[in-house]
């Protein structure tokens, strides 16, 4: 069982590394646009917001697949289809319930739930301030924007 522990508590450390620098990457590629979001059309806005749901998506991928590669490593699950399968409704807590880890495996299953959930609460922080940001023009002082 400490071993499950330590490994799931790697893999999550991981992933919140892997979420970190795509949040430290989109904002410093966003942060020039967002710094003048008044003066951009509406097209431009919704360009960004892709801009950002995309980066946040790949990362998340990556996080799916850096579990999917731990869970075919160990040989909890036949190939890499399953255990991608497998990693990806169990981040995303969907859960159902199709396929599963046997035995102390299990555990890893919950950490990365846990941290799926970390990672999308996260996520969705960062988007929700950019789209204040692109939208509604609020500043980080969280008063509006005066032109």
């Amino acid at each position: 069982m400490l071993l499950v522990i330590v490994t799931g508590t790697s893999l999550l450390l991981t992933t919140i590394l892997v979420h970190g620098v795509a949040v430290l990457w989109l904002f410093y590629i966003g942060i020039q646009p967002l710094s003048h979001a008044g003066s951009l059309s509406p097209l431009v806005r919704l360009g960004w917001c892709y801009v950002f749901v995309v980066g946040f998506v790949v990362a998340h991928l990556i996080e799916i697949m850096i579990w999917a590669f731990a869970y075919w490593l160990t040989g909890e699950l036949k190939d890499m289809e399953e255990a991608t399968y497998f990693s990806a409704i169990t981040f995303a807590t969907i859960g159902y319930g199709d396929v599963t880890l046997e035995g102390k495996w299990r555990l890893a299953s919950a950490i990365e739930g846990v941290n799926g959930i970390l990672l999308f609460g996260w996520t969705t922080a960062f988007l929700f301030k950019v789209s204040t940001v692109l939208w509604f023009g609020q500043t980080t002082e969280g008063r509006p924007k005066r032109d």
